[in-house]
């Protein structure tokens, strides 16, 4: 518990730059029985590869938004570089 407590300002880092699924990704790592093995070390990396703001381009243009109409600069406005 201790080793993820002195994580907290990276999980909160990795949120912030690379969305929920990482940060779980990495709570799963340590809490799981005898810790983070290097194949979790190196689907974590894989997972981080894309940025959050690249998962919002590739949402929007899933969806037909073009990121420079008012609705796709709103999305990405919420979405950090």
């Amino acid at each position: 518990m201790a080793a993820i407590i002195a994580l907290l300002p990276s999980i909160i880092d990795m949120i912030t730059k690379y969305g929920v699924p990482a940060a779980k990704q990495l709570w799963t790592m340590f809490s799981q029985a005898g810790g983070p093995t290097p194949a979790d070390w190196d689907a974590l990396i894989a997972s981080t590869a894309k940025t959050a703001r690249q998962q919002m381009l590739d949402t929007l243009a899933a969806h037909g938004i073009d990121p420079t109409s008012p609705q796709g600069v709103a999305f990405l406005a919420l979405t950090p570089a």
